[in-house]
């Protein structure tokens, strides 16, 4: 083995070793950054008109908010309310809230004629409004038909691969009363 060769191998072994080296450190500062911003990983309920607008204008500008106008016995209610559970587990930077129409001050005509309802904000800004989504996706429909819907119109960030369980994974909306229980 000539002096050349024993350099060149050693420098391969440095190098590797620097890749490696490498590799954990730019992993770590992607973790460190994605866990940065803040975490909600549920769905909150907006109990006031005063709360309604403290969530819209309060939060900071980058978090996405989505929030559904709900009354219990309006069809889709259900469906969008357990949507939005699982939603808020696949998507923990994204702010998901729910409000009775009753309690903002909504209209019996609102009520009746465009519930459940989804907004979006995001800056204090509405970014997407969706009265009556139910006409979008039917009184019955699960979490993916919610997201790809949402995605359709860019407004769901990219989820993160390696931190975030898939949405067709059951355990991660399943609930001791649960219609997603597959059979």
């Amino acid at each position: 083995m000539t002096l050349q060769e024993y350099n060149m191998i050693h420098n391969d072994e440095d190098d590797e070793e620097f890749l490696q080296r490498y590799r954990k450190q730019r992993m770590e500062e992607m973790r460190q950054q994605l866990y940065s911003g803040q975490q909600f990983k549920q769905v909150f309920e907006i109990t006031s008109g005063e709360a309604f607008l403290d969530t819209v204008d309060k939060e900071h500008k980058s978090t996405l908010i989505m929030i559904h106008i709900y009354e219990d016995d309006i069809p889709g209610t259900e469906s969008l309310n357990g949507c939005m559970i699982c939603l808020a587990a696949e998507y923990p930077t994204v702010k998901f809230c729910r409000v009775k129409s009753s309690l903002i001050g909504a209209s019996t005509r609102f009520t009746n004629n465009a519930l459940p309802a989804l907004l979006v904000y995001k800056a204090g800004e509405l970014i997407g409004n969706f009265v009556r989504i139910t006409d979008q996706l039917g009184e019955d429909f699960f979490a993916v038909d919610l997201e790809a819907f949402l995605q359709e119109c860019g407004l769901l960030p990219e989820k993160d691969l390696l931190l975030l369980t898939s949405i067709h994974n059951p355990s991660a909306c399943y609930s001791e009363d649960s219609d997603l229980e597959i059979d």
